[in-house]
């Protein structure tokens, strides 16, 4: 039964691994050519060559984490809804074999080579973001983008949007409004995971001087604030003390005010890698529950 789900989805397989060996390709000549052409190279130098070749990237990686909703469009949604759609479920359901463990086997299968397809496009993220170690550019966890789109959470998400697909499959029995529907329901999640997951855990209160210049590292901003000569927390300084923008910083600090940072430091990242995969899990079980019932419920 295994090899048989393989075979009926072997052009998603050949596909995905095409353009993942692609992608990957175009990662590791870019990295090697990042690393030569930084070797020897130091300071604003240095910097200003990481820029450049992080630009040429830069609108690839940012647009990965939007990549799993094709998993659910191609792999997930023709799982029921072509077959229901076509009438072939007729004929696969009243065969020796169980629906309930034909809907196990490809949502077990086709599943476990989903998640395995994610990590693999989150290996070679993660390395390719190791040729921008040590500086801005390196960022996973203050990068939106990077941070989906590496670790354990690229993985969730691929299983997520391939669950999804096969959810809408099974509850609107066609291809295309269940492809329209996962879409949707992809990016509302998308865009809810992005706004709240510095909510995965309290961050921290860093309370450093004003005109204090430094990097802020790889950190998840959490928001921010002023703290008054009174030791009061504030949204704003006082208006109208500090006019002039140019001296803000240095104006504010003269006052007596502090900068009041919250934020999640680089330490939390497999924290919350771990955190957002759990999440996503659950949802994907859910979608997988709400899939296995219109199968075992549905009549043939």
């Amino acid at each position: 039964m295994f090899w048989l789900t393989i075979r009926q989805h072997r052009m998603q397989l050949v596909v995905t691994a095409a353009l993942l060996a692609a992608f990957g390709l175009v990662l590791l000549v870019h990295g090697i050519g990042t690393r030569s052409a930084a070797a020897g190279l130091t300071g604003e130098d240095l910097t200003q060559v990481l820029g450049e070749r992080h630009q040429m990237l830069a609108l690839v990686i940012g647009v990965l984490p939007v990549v799993p909703v094709l998993v659910g469009l191609f792999w997930g949604a023709p799982v029921l809804a072509r077959e229901i759609e076509r009438g072939t479920h007729v004929m696969v359901w009243t065969q020796s074999v169980p629906r309930r463990r034909w809907l196990l086997t490809k949502l077990a299968g086709l599943g476990l080579l989903v998640t395995l397809a994610g990590l693999a496009l989150g290996a070679m993220v993660s390395a390719w973001t190791a040729t921008f170690e040590g500086t801005r550019f390196g960022y996973r966890f203050g990068d939106t983008a990077v941070f989906a789109s590496t670790g354990v959470a690229a993985g969730a998400w691929w299983l997520f949007a391939f669950m999804l697909g096969v959810a809408g499959g099974a509850v609107l029995r066609r291809m295309l409004p269940a492809m329209a529907v996962s879409i949707a329901v992809f990016l509302l999640v998308l865009l809810g995971v992005f706004l709240y997951r510095g909510d995965y855990a309290a961050p921290e209160r860093v309370v450093s001087p004003a005109d204090l210049a430094s990097e802020s590292g790889d950190i998840l901003p959490a928001g921010g604030a002023w703290l008054d000569p009174a030791g009061k927390e504030v949204a704003d300084v006082e208006e109208g003390l500090c006019p002039e923008r140019a001296t803000f910083y240095k104006c504010v600090a003269d006052n007596g005010y502090q900068s009041v940072s919250y934020l999640h430091p680089a330490d939390r990242y497999w924290r919350f890698q771990w955190t957002e995969a759990g999440i996503l899990l659950v949802a994907t079980v859910l979608l997988a529950g709400v899939a296995y019932q219109r199968v075992a419920r549905r009549s043939v």
